[in-house]
């Protein structure tokens, strides 16, 4: 083998292995404008198992099981920068499954959030903040309290861009 060929290996793997996987990460700097857009549930867990269905069976992941309707998993949840009240607004809407008597695309949830903390939280007006554990640009993993039959219970919530 010629050295010419081994050095163009060499430097072949090495570039290989420098690439970083971190190259989608958002600077907290970043993330108000990397949370814009839609987002689609990957993983709803709890930090003890809950029976959020009433059959008898508690589970920690809500999201592969039948803790939640199919409805609920197929929601969209929307940060924007600039809604008609001239605020930053979030919404959760149904999507193609909708739940109970609503219509596809109609409106679950609506508030107004802002980054506090240093960017670490979303705050909202009328429900619980959400810490940030992950963001890139195309996944964010946030934590929230939650309380269920008297029980408080930490959800993590893992969404992938729409």
């Amino acid at each position: 083998m010629k050295i010419s060929t081994i050095i163009f290996l060499v430097f072949s793997i090495m570039f290989v292995f420098s690439c970083n996987k971190d190259d989608d990460q958002v600077s907290v700097a970043d993330r108000n404008r990397a949370l814009l857009g839609q987002w689609e549930y990957e993983a709803i867990m709890t930090d003890r198992a809950v029976d959020l269905n009433g059959d008898n069976t508690s589970n920690i992941d809500l999201f592969n099981t039948q803790e939640l309707p199919q409805c609920v998993k197929d929601n969209i949840t929307t940060y924007t920068e600039d809604g008609p009240s001239g605020k930053p607004e979030y919404n959760v809407t149904e999507n193609n499954l909708a739940c109970d008597d609503n219509n596809p695309f109609s409106f679950v949830e609506e508030d107004f959030w802002i980054l506090t903390n240093n960017n670490a939280t979303i705050s909202f007006e009328g429900r619980e903040p959400f810490r940030i554990i992950e963001l890139t640009k195309n996944r964010l993993k946030v934590e929230s309290d939650d309380t269920f039959d008297g029980q408080n219970y930490i959800m993590t919530i893992t969404y992938k861009k729409k």
